[in-house]
């Protein structure tokens, strides 16, 4: 793993560079002050940047997230998010076997993804499995009676973001649907997870790009974006500004977060910069 300045000290070895959005370009406010800058010169070089997002919600979400956050629809190729992974697993029949009645926790009250998918929700003595697609409740433990009933009634769940947390924009951590994923799957249920690090979104990725020689995925997640470019067999950089920041010192510190995650990151910087 090494330390570099800026993208210039790598834009000569990779041809394609898979970017994170929450923690590389924004989190969830206005771009980071160097983001649009370091896109243009990618741009300017000749780069294909997709961008590669543990979103719930689909690429058309993203585009208006990333346009309101001050980044161009022209400075990236496409968005591909965990939310279009799902969705396409759906419609595509993969989860044919598990109905069309969920236990459905979501954003708020955002039931559209529901429609897209052929579902409608239901009670968790009623439901076929559980869609894990928002959190809004104010604590894991406010969801643990609901995934005991669903536990014991042996239901499989599907996650369409896999985070455990993100970042907001005032720098504090909220809770993900991960959570609520992985703490079912430590009860001992069947979970169905999308999203990065899942080789699946990387295949999807290459395709929608038109293929690469040597891509490189940007993120700021150890468990995700790392170790996704480990699975997909890429390369990597990790931006010690993110969600692991509280926990980085110095270079050792990121030896250790690597060793816990068991991932192997190409490179390191503070921020996604030129």
């Amino acid at each position: 793993m090494k330390i570099i300045n800026g993208l210039k000290d790598i834009i000569d070895s990779f041809d394609t560079f898979i970017l994170d959005q929450w923690g590389v370009l924004h989190n969830g406010g206005d771009a980071f002050e160097q983001a649009v800058e370091t896109l243009e010169f990618l741009h300017k070089h000749n780069k294909k940047v997709v961008i590669l997002s543990n979103s719930g919600n689909t690429h058309n979400f993203s585009y208006a997230r990333l346009q309101d956050s001050g980044i161009r629809r022209d400075l990236y190729i496409d968005v591909l998010t965990s939310g279009d992974h799902m969705r396409h697993n759906f419609n595509s029949g993969k989860f044919k076997h598990l109905g069309t009645k969920p236990l459905f926790f979501t954003w708020e009250e955002s039931t559209t993804v529901l429609e897209e998918c052929g579902l409608s929700r239901a009670s968790v003595e009623n439901a076929s499995f559980v869609l894990c697609y928002g959190v809004s409740r104010p604590e894991l433990s406010d969801y643990m009676d609901d995934l005991k009933a669903a536990r014991a009634r042996n239901l499989e769940l599907v996650v369409s973001n896999p985070d455990l947390v993100a970042m907001t924009p005032e720098g504090s951590l909220k809770m993900c649907p991960g959570s609520i994923a992985k703490a079912y799957q430590d009860m001992g249920g069947t979970v169905h997870w999308h999203g990065k690090p899942q080789p699946d979104i990387y295949a999807m990725c290459r395709e929608l790009v038109g293929g690469w020689e040597n891509a490189i995925a940007v993120g700021d997640s150890m468990e995700h974006d790392m170790a996704g470019a480990d699975n997909a067999g890429i390369s990597s950089l990790f931006i010690t500004s993110g969600i692991h920041a509280q926990e980085i010192t110095d270079q050792q510190s990121i030896s250790d977060l690597s060793a816990e995650y068991a991932v192997n990151p190409s490179f390191y910087i503070d921020w996604f910069k030129v």
